[in-house]
């Protein structure tokens, strides 16, 4: 990851929050520069467009997922319990009011680079060969069924998450995404 000053950071923030709850194209520079306090010319100079942040957001958020992936792993010895804890993250994203930032610049897709594109098929594929293996450690655990397909389900995983977080947020809180998300672990146990 690019190394960034206190300035640009706070930038990032604050496009990610509004991203997050409103989509990326919901807010202009002149809009950072209200929250942030520093001149749209200082934006340029960290960003020069509008595509280089949305760049900036998904390598950034890239990086910290991985990193709080790795963090589950390291706290949870059991795959359900890891698939558990990767649901907490979407609802306490929910909670908060903002939905996950890969979901939200996928919806705004048509507007973004291909370079951006890559970067977020990049992200869901993390996510989903993450899911992948704590499916199969939960097969090795005995704690799912032996006939599941964890890279079939992984992709299904990550959609329900996706998918479901859009729905709660009409309800504005994450119990329509719990009940989901309860449901497909019921299919999946032994």
């Amino acid at each position: 990851m690019v190394e960034f000053n206190t300035t640009a950071h706070r930038l990032l923030d604050v496009a990610e929050k509004r991203t997050r709850q409103d989509g990326f194209n919901a807010f202009s520079y002149k809009d950072l520069q209200k929250e942030v306090g520093i001149k749209t010319s200082s934006i340029h100079y960290y960003f020069p467009t509008k595509q280089d942040l949305a760049l900036a957001l998904v390598t950034r958020a890239t990086d910290r997922f991985r990193n709080k992936l790795t963090e589950i792993a390291q706290k949870n010895k059991k795959g359900i319990a890891r698939l558990e804890s990767l649901a907490q993250l979407y609802t306490q994203g929910l909670d908060s009011g903002s939905l996950s930032l890969s979901g939200m610049l996928a919806s705004d897709l048509s507007s973004l680079s291909e370079k951006i594109r890559l970067e977020l098929q990049e992200f869901f594929l993390i996510i989903e060969m993450w899911v992948v293996k704590a499916l199969t450690l939960a097969q090795d655990q005995h704690e799912i069924r032996a006939e599941v397909n964890p890279h079939k389900v992984a992709a299904l995983w990550v959609s329900l998450l996706e998918g479901s977080s859009l729905i709660s947020r009409l309800d504005n809180n994450s119990e329509y995404l719990e009940k989901t998300m309860s449901q497909a672990m019921c299919q999946l146990k032994n």
